[in-house]
C-alpha cells in the first residue's frame, strides 16, 4: 500500500531530502535513505541533516516538480513501520526533533518552488546520543530505499 503511494506521487523531477542526525541512532534514517539511492545512481538527493531548511538552496537549484523528505517520526506505531504525509499532516510545532519545524521548510518550497512536498517518516526506535541504529530501522528504511529506486527507475 505504501508503495503505490508512493509510486503515484514520484512525477516530474524528484528531490530526495534525507533529514536527521546519524549520531542518534535511528534519526540517522533519512541520511542512510538518501546515501543508499546515491550509491545506486539515483540523482537529485540531498543530506540535510539536522538542519533541513539550511540546504533548501540545493533543492532550488534542481527545480524539482516534487521534494520528498526522508525523517524519523514518532508516529506512535511499531519501530520501521512508515508513512507519507504531506506538510499540512504535520504540526506546525514540535513534531520532529529539528530546529525549524519540517513542516515550515516544506510549505516553504511548496510555496516558493511550486512544487508538492510529502514526507516518508520512519518510526524511530532509540534516538538518543551515541546510540546505533535499530535493526528494524534499518532493514526498513533499505527496503524503503529500494523501493524508491524502483518507483524512479520505473518512470523513466
Amino acid at each position: 500500500m505504501l508503495r503505490d503511494e508512493l509510486t503515484s506521487k514520484l512525477s516530474g523531477r524528484v528531490a530526495i531530502v534525507g533529514v536527521g542526525d546519524v549520531a542518534h541512532g535511528d534519526d540517522g534514517a533519512g541520511p542512510l535513505l538518501v546515501d543508499l539511492p546515491e550509491r545506486s545512481g539515483v540523482g537529485n538527493v540531498i543530506d540535510g541533516g539536522a538542519l533541513p531548511e539550511l540546504e533548501t538552496w540545493k533543492v532550488r537549484r534542481i527545480a524539482p516538480d516534487m521534494v520528498l523528505f526522508v525523517d524519523a517520526v514518532d508516529l506512535g506505531v511499531e519501530p520501521g513501520d512508515a508513512a507519507l504525509l504531506a506538510a499540512a499532516d504535520l504540526r506546525a510545532t514540535g513534531f520532529d526533533t529539528h530546529r525549524a519545524p519540517l513542516r515550515l521548510t516544506m510549505q516553504y518550497l511548496e510555496t516558493e518552488l511550486d512544487c508538492r512536498c510529502y514526507l516518508l517518516a520512519v518510526q524511530p526506535s532509540d534516538v538518543s546520543s551515541g546510540a546505533v541504529m535499530s535493526d528494524d530501522v534499518r532493514s526498513s528504511v533499505e527496503m524503503l530505499a529500494r523501493m524508491l529506486c524502483e518507483g524512479l527507475r520505473a518512470r523513466n
